[in-house]
């Protein structure tokens, strides 16, 4: 029987998506956020299942995430080296003066209960309901079913960002459309877009974990065959033309491949980035506009903005 790591992060809402990533890259097998900020924006755009906030339970400040890591793959220095990589970003992102870290050990039979304590069924932009595979759901307002497994999640739906980005798609994409998601994690844009063209689909990420997860959820959502996912670089070595670059990760990252964007977008298409907390964007828009984008729209969730884009 194994037993599992869970650590546990107190920190604010403009630092969870980095160190979500952070605990990916050192071999996280999946994560969980919670905070009455989350519920609350929840509650307002109607997005969720939840409908009441247990005060005492999200009396703390900020948000909680938890990562789970095989016991047989974490020691002190592990659990060190992490400490330093999560203060490291202090210096771009503000993670909370209550910041705190801990981890406890669970049992493998409480793993998977664990792991369902946190995911409910999300209604997500006007169409979607993203529905964990466990968990039956009744269709009764013909909603396009997204179905994931967090056990296997980079990236569930929840976040702002994601929120944005599914909107984004809901709003510009063409029936015709063809499509690249940059930065895939889950494939849950991917998935989106499935729905709402007929076009080329392709998926790009350049952790190979989540190519593979990716996969496994175009499985599960019937469109494997419609999908070319590959490892890759950003737009590195991609020759194709499409009408829509879709990309939910880091601003800084986005920004290595703007030039590489404005060359693939076909014209009249629609460069979609999401992941720019607000204070970051102003930055972000002047080196976009730079590389000769024009900004088209962008939409706010609490700290989140995705910006939406032209040439």
């Amino acid at each position: 029987m194994n037993n599992w790591v869970e650590i546990k992060i107190n920190t604010t809402v403009e630092a969870s998506e980095i160190i979500e990533n952070i605990l990916f890259e050192l071999g996280s097998s999946g994560i969980s956020i919670e905070g009455k900020s989350l519920l609350e924006e929840n509650l307002d755009d109607n997005l969720g299942t939840i409908v009441a906030i247990d005060e005492k339970k999200y009396s703390f400040e900020g948000v909680l995430i938890r990562g789970y890591i095989e016991k047989t793959d974490f020691s002190k220095d592990f659990f060190e080296k992490l400490k330093e990589k999560i203060k490291s970003i202090s210096n771009n992102f503000d993670i909370g003066y209550f910041f705190n870290i801990s981890y406890k050990i669970i049992k493998d039979e409480d793993w998977e209960n664990s792991w369902k304590d946190f995911f409910e069924i999300l209604e997500i932009g006007d169409n979607f309901v993203i529905v964990p595979t466990w968990k039956k759901y009744k269709n009764e307002n013909n909603k396009n079913i997204i179905r994931i497994d967090p056990g296997m999640a980079f990236g569930t739906g929840g976040h702002e960002t994601t929120t944005l980005c599914i909107k984004n798609l809901e709003k510009y994409l063409n029936k015709d459309d063809n499509v690249i998601d940059v930065g895939c994690g889950s494939g849950i844009l991917t998935i989106v877009s499935s729905y709402l063209t007929c076009g080329k689909l392709k998926a790009v990420d350049l952790d190979e974990k989540a190519v593979e997860i990716s996969k496994e959820n175009f499985k599960v959502n019937n469109i494997l065959d419609r999908v070319s996912v590959q490892k890759a670089n950003l737009l590195e070595n991609e020759s194709d033309n499409y009408n829509v670059i879709v990309s939910n990760i880091l601003p800084h990252i986005i920004e290595k491949m703007l030039e590489d964007a404005y060359k693939l977008l076909e014209k009249n298409g629609y460069f979609i980035v999401s992941g720019i907390i607000k204070n970051k964007k102003d930055d972000f828009l002047k080196k976009a506009i730079k590389k000769g984008f024009i900004l088209k729209e962008e939409i706010h969730q609490n700290d989140w903005c995705s910006l939406v884009f032209t040439k």
